[in-house]
């Protein structure tokens, strides 16, 4: 199984993959895929097995420490490039994807850099390198935690299953809070609750505010989203609301995303 990006294989008609000490390039199929996470793991039948890169944990890594990028930038194979972890959690827009949470590094990141290997001093793999912004010297990696929580079902299911709970939400802004007497920003309010979604047959009402979701708070849209799927689908979990100006809380069976 090899980890790459969606968008370096997207749209492939035939996809080959280079293994150093083979002749030949090796023929290659998708086994899964996720457009939001810019994620996918391709398969080949090297007929042996080869050596293999750690997935380390990017929670662990700190601002500051060095890191080691390498990829083809531009088509130069093999090109090693080292650097530091400038942020984490960086939400960027990149064309029209739109990632959440990834690692800002200075390590130099280019075209071609895409789907190869962000690592810590230690050779364990803590990012997989996707998008360069066009400030020069500023390039991202979706964390290694990100792709460890995914990678099973990208592989068994061909897809990222992600919890539903069937609403539409905003963020709270300083009027909303006013109005409802929340004492500050945290949170998302529901603006409207899907007919026989799960949310609708919880309970679930227009106007309430998700606070947390099995006692994790929840910031702002981007952090429900992310928390749901962490958990998946199929599972019961209890949503925290402020109504009527009180915290209250609530089962919810939480559907599957399409």
């Amino acid at each position: 199984y090899i980890l790459t990006n969606e968008h370096v294989v997207t749209g492939a008609e035939e996809i080959q993959v280079n293994v150093v000490g083979r002749e030949k390039p090796l023929p290659a199929k998708v086994v899964g895929s996720d457009y939001d996470l810019d994620l996918a793991v391709l398969k080949i039948d090297a007929g042996d097995n080869l050596p293999v890169l750690k997935l380390g944990n990017s929670n662990d890594i700190a601002v500051g420490s060095w890191v080691i990028a390498i990829g083809n930038p531009y088509g130069l194979d093999h090109t090693v490039t080292v650097g530091v972890i400038s942020a984490k959690g960086r939400p960027v827009t990149v064309q029209d994807r739109t990632y959440r949470n990834l690692l800002q590094t200075d390590a130099s990141i280019n075209p071609g850099n895409s789907g190869g290997p962000l690592l810590d001093l230690k050779g364990d793999v803590i990012g997989i390198n996707t998008a360069v912004a066009e400030a020069q010297g500023i390039g991202f990696a979706i964390p290694s935690d990100t792709v460890r929580s995914v990678l099973n079902d990208l592989i068994k299911e061909g897809k990222v299953r992600r919890g539903w709970l069937g609403v539409e939400i905003q963020d709270v802004t300083p009027t909303i809070a006013e109005q409802l007497g929340l004492s500050d920003l945290k949170g998302v309010l529901i603006r409207n609750v899907l007919t026989g979604g799960p949310a609708d047959h919880a309970g679930l009402q227009q106007g309430d505010v998700i606070l947390a979701i099995d006692g994790k708070e929840i910031k702002d849209s981007d952090e429900l989203l992310e928390q749901l799927r962490l958990i998946g689908p199929e599972k019961k979990v209890q949503v925290t609301v402020w109504r009527d100006k009180k915290s209250i809380k609530i089962t919810v069976t939480l559907g599957e995303r399409q």
